[in-house]
């Protein structure tokens, strides 16, 4: 009977077994599937729904993913992929008489709104006027960014004899029309306070804020207080651990770099001032799994003001998230 009871539990751990195979195998597969749909969906508004009179779809369409990118654009493929990358959708159109024109559509899914927003904010002309299309856009007769929801789009134009000034703008309005999602802006800029701010400075980065590896994504926004510019910036790490983590080392680093660091008062025990390499004065204080911090200071007093009103304001935005 023991014997039997053994065999019969064998048996049911095998099943239980089998099961969790089969489960995690349907796990993998729905999530392909998602991205095989998105990528339909995305396809589908490129040779379908564009339509520009005098302009015809060139071919298929073509796909570059995180292992290939860098067949398409090289060594430009590191930078999409460190802001998470997922997949590139494209198609050419050509004009319906004549040879030598065409027009390329990119669209760059970037897995999530704060990523296509980073690749945006980083690779726009600060100077061109902003366009109304998507979330934002810049561009000229031949060459057009965009983004909306987690997709950064570019969008370029080759004329051999004569322009079409109008047909980059009307391909860019009816992707951005199509694309999934809003135009909305990530929430997180909603951390950092309005007053004094530089307007459109907001940015995302990915591989280390003020080069550092230990403050590896998040964002910056520049303000002009007293008449002087200064950054503030808000580090996302994993865990509370991990955040102290990153200030310490942070210290190290000054250390190393012969700059001398003071505890910040009434900012908890983990946060200092120091002059930073390459940048004057320095705040950074730990807040739960950010590092906070506001460098190019020249005055203190203002500094500790700015950081303050970013703490509350970063907890204010938070508590309305959750």
């Amino acid at each position: 009977m023991h014997i039997l009871s053994l065999f019969k539990g064998r048996q049911i751990d095998n099943i239980l077994n089998h099961c969790k195979r089969l489960m995690v195998i349907l796990l993998i597969l729905v999530g392909t599937g998602d991205h095989c749909i998105a990528g339909s969906d995305i396809e589908a508004i490129l040779t379908d729904t564009i339509s520009v009179p005098g302009w015809k779809v060139d071919g298929e369409t073509y796909h570059y993913n995180t292992h290939n990118l860098y067949e398409y654009i090289d060594g430009g493929a590191y930078f999409f992929i460190g802001y998470g990358f997922v997949e590139l959708t494209g198609v050419n159109f050509s004009p319906v008489t004549g040879e030598g024109d065409a027009v390329t559509i990119d669209i760059y899914d970037m897995r999530n709104k704060l990523n296509a927003f980073g690749v945006y904010q980083l690779r726009k002309d600060s100077q061109a006027p902003s366009l109304g299309i998507g979330a934002a856009a810049f561009g000229l007769n031949d060459y057009l960014v965009f983004h909306k929801d987690r997709f950064y789009v570019e969008i370029r134009a080759f004329f051999t004899d004569r322009e079409d000034p109008g047909v980059v703008k009307n391909i860019a309005s009816m992707v951005a029309e199509h694309l999934p999602g809003d135009n909305s802006l990530p929430k997180a800029l909603a951390y950092f306070p309005e007053k004094e701010r530089i307007v459109g400075s907001e940015r995302y980065i990915s591989g280390g804020i003020l080069g550092h590896a230990f403050l590896d994504k998040g964002l910056l926004c520049d303000y002009l207080v007293n008449g002087e510019k200064l950054t503030v910036f808000i580090a996302f790490l994993p865990s509370v651990q991990d955040a102290v983590k990153a200030v310490k080392q942070h210290k190290a680093f000054l250390k190393q770099s012969e700059k001398t660091w003071l505890p910040l008062e009434g900012f908890g025990k983990h946060s200092f001032i120091s002059e930073e390499p390459y940048h004057q004065n320095i705040m950074v204080i730990q807040e739960e799994a950010r590092v906070i911090g506001a460098y190019d200071l020249r005055d203190v007093e203002a500094g500790k003001t700015l950081l303050l009103d970013t703490l509350k304001k970063l907890k204010q935005a938070t508590a309305k998230q959750q």
